[in-house]
C-alpha cells in the first residue's frame, strides 16, 4: 500500500465542512531518508573539520612559530626579553606541553629540539652524542620523548640526565650523553622502539648570566656519529 486517506479536520467559521487530503506515505519516506542523509553528511563533515582543526593546531602548538620564540642553533625557546605571562597565545600553549605555565623565565627556561645541531631531524636508528658542559642553573635535565610526547619505555627506565646522575668527563665539567636505540656503556639515554624523538632542556633558577647568553656555545650540542 503507498497511498492512504487521511481526514485532516479543519475548523471554519461559517460552517462544519471537513476537508479531505491523501498523504503519499512512499514520496515522503524518500524524502525523509534524502534528509536523513543529508543532516548524517553534515555531521560527518563537521566531525572531520573537528578533527582536522585540532590535528593542525597540535602540529602548530608543535612546530609552530610564535612571536616570543627564539631560536638557538637547533634549540628552541621562548624570546629571553619575554616573560611568559606577556606571551602570545602560540607560545603559552607550546610552554604548557613541556611544563608548568606560570614560572617566569627567572624560574625556569626551557628549551627543545627534533633535530641535530646540523639540523637534520633526529633519527631513533642512528647514533648521537649530546656534549655539553655544566649549565648556570639549581638544576638542570635533558629528557627524551617520543613523537607523542611521551618518555620512551626502555629497558633500563632511563627518561633523562641531570647535574646529578649525569657521568661528567675528567675535567668534572663536560659531559657527554649518548642517544642511541642500542645499548651504551654509560650516559646512555634510549629511543628504542619509537619513530620521532625529540629532547627537552629544563634550566630551573638559571643564572642572570646565563639568561643573558644562551648561545649554541652555552647550550649542548647534538652530533651525528653513525
Amino acid at each position: 500500500m503507498t497511498k492512504m486517506s487521511i481526514i485532516v479536520c479543519h475548523p471554519e467559521r461559517n460552517n462544519n465542512i471537513t476537508k479531505n487530503k491523501t498523504f503519499n506515505f512512499k514520496s515522503n519516506k524518500m524524502a525523509l531518508n534524502q534528509k536523513i542523509k543529508k543532516i548524517g553528511l553534515a555531521t560527518a563533515l563537521i566531525i572531520l573539520a573537528i578533527v582536522l582543526g585540532s590535528a593542525v593546531g597540535v602540529y602548530n602548538i608543535k612546530s609552530g612559530k610564535s612571536d616570543s620564540q627564539r631560536i638557538i642553533g637547533n634549540w628552541q625557546t621562548v624570546d629571553k626579553d619575554k616573560d611568559l605571562n606577556s606571551a602570545d597565545l602560540l607560545t603559552i600553549a607550546q610552554v604548557a606541553v613541556y611544563g608548568p605555565y606560570a614560572l617566569t623565565k627567572k624560574e625556569v627556561i626551557y628549551l627543545s629540539t627534533n633535530t641535530d645541531s646540523d639540523g637534520n631531524v633526529l633519527d631513533p636508528k642512528s647514533d648521537y652524542i649530546i656534549s655539553g658542559k655544566k649549565l648556570d642553573a639549581k638544576y638542570w635535565s635533558i629528557t627524551a620523548y617520543d613523537e607523542n610526547g611521551f618518555l620512551i619505555k626502555n629497558p633500563i627506565n632511563k627518561y633523562s640526565y641531570n647535574l646529578e646522575n649525569v657521568k661528567y668527563e675528567a675535567d668534572s665539567t663536560s659531559f657527554k650523553i649518548n642517544l642511541s636505540d642500542s645499548a651504551q656503556k654509560e650516559n646512555w639515554l634510549p629511543v628504542n622502539n619509537i619513530k620521532k624523538p625529540s629532547l627537552i632542556i629544563r634550566l630551573y633558577l638559571p643564572s642572570q648570566k646565563l639568561r643573558n647568553n644562551l648561545t649554541t656555545e652555552t647550550l649542548p650540542s647534538i652530533k651525528k656519529i653513525k
